[in-house]
């Protein structure tokens, strides 16, 4: 068995032999880097393998969680601006806006002493 093995290496060297790689050394010096740029250029060459799977996995959380937050959070409401009620104060209606009674008492006064000068 071991000669069948040699046989089919010898044929192999034989029909090889005519083919010369010359870029053996560009290759070793990119696999085993020794300065501080080509370990840095390695670096940036390497290759990362993530599925699909994991990628639906991580946006769907991620949509989840958004969401959740967005859901969970109070809403932020202004306080509406105090009116202290006066007993006995009453809404009026003239030419289609509604007044306090008081206030609108107070301007026609205003607005009539000024026409009476």
């Amino acid at each position: 068995m071991g000669n069948g093995k040699q046989d089919i290496a010898e044929k192999i060297n034989q029909e090889l032999e005519d083919i010369r790689f010359h870029g053996a050394d560009k290759v070793i010096s990119r696999t085993f880097p020794k300065s501080g740029r080509e370990r840095l250029a390695s670096l940036w060459n390497k290759e990362i393998e993530i599925r699909a799977t994991v990628i639906g996995y991580v946006s769907a959380s991620v949509f989840v969680l958004v969401i959740g937050i967005y859901l969970w959070k109070d809403p932020v409401m202004k306080p509406a601006p105090s009116v202290s009620l006066q007993a006995g104060t009453e809404l009026l209606e003239v030419g289609g806006s509604i007044y306090w009674k008081d206030q609108y008492e107070r301007m026609v006064a205003r607005l009539e002493d000024s026409d009476q000068d």
